[in-house]
């Protein structure tokens, strides 16, 4: 009876785990609205808390060390933002001149799908209608005042409610830098005398880590930003200094950031009409920074401080999307990064080390 108890208490273990884990999800995606920003202000202290840690040994008292901090991290966000609002603005100012060049485009591709595939005409135009892309059943129709205020109403909630999450992250942002040493001690105490030193290795190994990574992506999108922004003014893409800097910030988000970004100013181009020479200029210039990003800039900047396996970093990447969207996706390289440096100071988790390692690691065991 023993042994079969001992037999199935791997199964057992292992079904309860997947239940653990599912019903984890579920509760991070409810969550999302309250946890997203305490975790993006908890990762950006672990960016920034070195600057505050400087400053009051300089003789600087903590609380405006702290309060310095966070005042330049959000003037930082708030100048970000400003220069991407103001770019989005001239972006859509120019939309219907760009509608009316994409139409002679979006017509020959219906004539190629029609001649070319068993699509129907009838079905198209069914399609188009569903969908709103009937020029002329797509007229916007006259809202009531009732609906228009509605509306206003929610667009208005929504406006609120995204500013009240980004000051409520500089709250949390504020509290994690000022009481770092609390809440270290407090994780220390969690746990017994005899690992307490591994528990606060595992801590500074974490926060070392993460604060490379996010320090190299930072110089990394600053240099991608500058690249893009010369290689597509010389193909002469309009508008080349939004596309650039959302293709420079997409690259935070491994692999599918890069192609997003290409893919968009590819699009931007041929909504603004661009010529061959101009795409053609588009796809050498993301080529070749791509090139230099990969086996250039990367490997000088980031090294190999993250060392997690390309597989389980796209799974993170496509699990936090699943979960938090595109927070979800900045935030999963540094967490999985976290939880490797635990993994590794867990005896019992050796198969999950070398299973999250990258090669060279596997190689020096």
């Amino acid at each position: 009876m023993r042994k079969q108890i001992t037999r199935l208490n791997p199964i057992v273990l292992s079904a309860l785990i997947i239940i653990a884990l599912y019903f984890l999800v579920l509760g991070l995606m409810a969550a999302q609205k309250v946890l997203a920003p305490l975790v993006l202000a908890w990762v950006l202290a672990l960016l920034v808390y070195p600057i505050a840690q400087l400053l009051e040994r300089k003789g600087l008292h903590s609380l405006l060390s702290t309060s310095f901090v966070v005042g330049v991290v959000f003037v930082a966000f708030i100048g970000i933002s400003g220069v991407i609002s103001l770019q989005v603005r001239s972006f859509l100012e120019d939309a219907d001149v760009m509608k009316e060049r994409l139409s002679p485009v979006a017509h020959k591709v219906e004539l190629f799908v029609l001649a070319h595939t068993p699509l129907e005409r009838s079905k198209l135009e069914a399609y188009k209608k569903t969908y709103g892309l009937n020029d002329e059943k797509s007229k916007k129709t006259e809202k009531s005042p009732e609906m228009a205020q509605e509306e206003a109403f929610l667009m208005l909630g929504k406006v609120l409610g995204t500013a009240a999450d980004f000051l409520l992250m500089f709250v949390y942002l504020f509290f994690f830098i000022h009481f770092r040493h609390m809440f270290y001690t407090f994780f220390i105490k969690l746990f017994p005398d005899s690992i307490k030193n591994k528990v606060s290795r595992a801590m500074h190994d974490s926060a070392r880590v993460v604060r490379h990574y996010l320090n190299g992506r930072l110089i990394l999108m600053v240099i991608l930003f500058v690249l893009y922004s010369l290689g597509m003014w010389i193909s002469g893409a309009e508008d080349f200094f939004l596309i650039s800097f959302i293709a420079a910030f997409l690259s935070l988000i491994p692999f599918i950031g890069n192609m997003a970004g290409y893919v968009l100013a590819l699009f931007i181009g041929l909504l603004s009409g661009g010529e061959v020479y101009t795409l053609v200029g588009i796809t050498t210039t993301f080529l070749i920074v791509q090139f230099l990003d990969s086996y250039v800039f990367q490997p000088i900047i980031l090294g190999n401080k993250v060392n997690v396996h390309p597989f389980f970093i796209i799974l993170a990447v496509i699990i936090g999307n699943a979960i938090w969207g595109i927070i979800g996706m900045v935030l999963s390289i540094p967490i999985i990064a976290i939880i490797t440096v635990i993994l590794r100071e867990t005896p019992d988790a050796k198969a999950f080390t070398y299973l999250l390692s990258n090669g060279d690691d596997r190689k020096s065991r």
